[in-house]
């Protein structure tokens, strides 16, 4: 009996966490109008909290223009949250391609068809699942601090806000509303933000996954048993596929089925690149300075200090959004480039010589690896990591000689 499995099944908590946040729609679509309308209006509220929350930290920039210090302080959230309302764009704005993308992982070709794909399946979903409980958690530790540590600050003396208010924020009241405000709204943009990124990834690492279960077909492209385990050709001392005809007919069936699904995963690939083009283009640009800024803020604080332990979890969660990216990227490539030692080895052997011409020409369609690359240039490595943190560094003593 034949095992299926969603693709979509990794991806439902994603989309589910934004929902919840208000950061796309809800899916599968709601089948009550009402909830759908509800659901729309909350969308709108929380756009227009992220809106007055990046127009406070502008204002902020603009005020404390002529100090580095301030400016430093503000800047290393204002790049962070206008990179969350970048992937908010891409998600937002590309509602039809996005609709594409969960069409093509619930459909036939992404589906487990065996007790392989099942496995790699379930053990990609669970991974994915653990990757985004992690980086929740993080976000409400950071979260946590936030609110604490200049409520910690002010008790032994002045703090400065990193947004700007349009009321006094010097008496305890005032202060406390201020705090509580940004607590809430970096909370919640820092959720939102690690669940967009968390869910790009998971594209990136279907991919990978996918790739995989292709390399398994592959290289039991010629085995002589079906998916139940029923011998379904004959004994063969010359070519398989010309002396049991039936089988001939299955084996086309099967490469049929690799080739349709490797174009669908290139396809696949191909548009999550494009779609998020431009913000990961963003990101990777602003990252290296967010790191930079966070470390110069650091170096200055007491190591016992509440603001201390804040910026050290941000800067883990700034690294580590980065890493996931680049790991996956890497993943992929490599993925890709075994495909073709997965054909050479089945049992090219025991084909037909007109059979293997497809099997040829299969192997030269894959000869150019699935890659990730960033604005379809940079490519989405471990070593772009390594240059990056780099570059923060080199950054980082360039502000610290001045």
């Amino acid at each position: 009996m034949t095992t299926t499995y969603s693709a979509f099944e990794a991806f439902r908590p994603h989309f589910n966490a934004l929902a919840y946040v208000a950061y796309f729609k809800i899916v599968p679509k709601p089948s009550s109008g009402l909830k759908h309308t509800l659901h729309t209006a909350y969308r709108g509220f929380v756009w227009f909290l992220v809106t007055i929350y990046n127009l406070q930290h502008v204002i902020r920039v603009i005020q404390a223009r002529h100090s580095t210090e301030q400016v430093v302080n503000t800047l290393f959230v204002l790049l962070t949250t206008l990179n969350t309302l970048g992937k908010q764009l891409a998600f937002n704005t590309r509602v039809e391609r996005m609709d594409r993308l969960i069409a093509t992982i619930e459909g036939p070709l992404f589906t487990a068809c065996n007790a392989y794909d099942l496995k790699v399946m379930r053990r990609h979903a669970w991974i994915m699942s653990r990757m985004l409980t992690m980086y929740h958690g993080s976000i409400y530790l950071c979260g946590a601090m936030w609110g604490i540590s200049p409520l910690v600050t002010k008790l032994s003396g002045e703090v400065e806000l990193t947004g700007y208010f349009p009321f006094d924020t010097s008496d305890w009241m005032g202060f406390g509303i201020a705090v509580a405000f940004n607590t809430i709204v970096i909370t919640l943009q820092g959720y939102g933000h690690v669940t967009m990124d968390c869910t790009i990834v998971s594209f990136h690492a279907q991919t990978k996954t996918q790739l995989q279960i292709l390399r398994n077909s592959l290289e039991h492209l010629v085995d002589p048993v079906g998916d139940t385990g029923r011998e379904i050709c004959v004994r063969s001392t010359v070519y398989k596929d010309i002396e049991d005809p039936a089988f001939g007919v299955v084996l086309k069936k099967r490469i049929t089925r690799c080739v349709e699904h490797y174009k669908l995963i290139v396809w696949f690939h191909n548009e999550v690149e494009a779609l998020f083009a431009e913000a990961l283009m963003f990101q990777f640009f602003v990252v290296a300075w967010v790191i930079c800024m966070t470390m110069y803020k650091i170096v200055g604080l007491s190591l016992l200090s509440a603001e201390f332990f804040s910026m050290f979890v941000y800067l883990g969660c700034m690294m580590g959004q980065l890493f996931i990216y680049c790991y996956y990227g890497t993943q992929v490539k490599a993925e890709s480039e075994f495909i073709n030692d997965s054909i050479y080895r089945c049992d090219w052997v025991s084909l037909s010589p007109q059979f293997r011409a497809l099997l040829l020409i299969q192997m030269s369609r894959c000869m150019r690896p699935v890659a990730p690359r960033i604005a379809l240039i940079i490519p989405m490595s471990l070593e772009t990591y390594i240059s990056v943190l780099r570059s923060s560094y080199t950054l980082f003593t360039f502000l610290e000689r001045k």
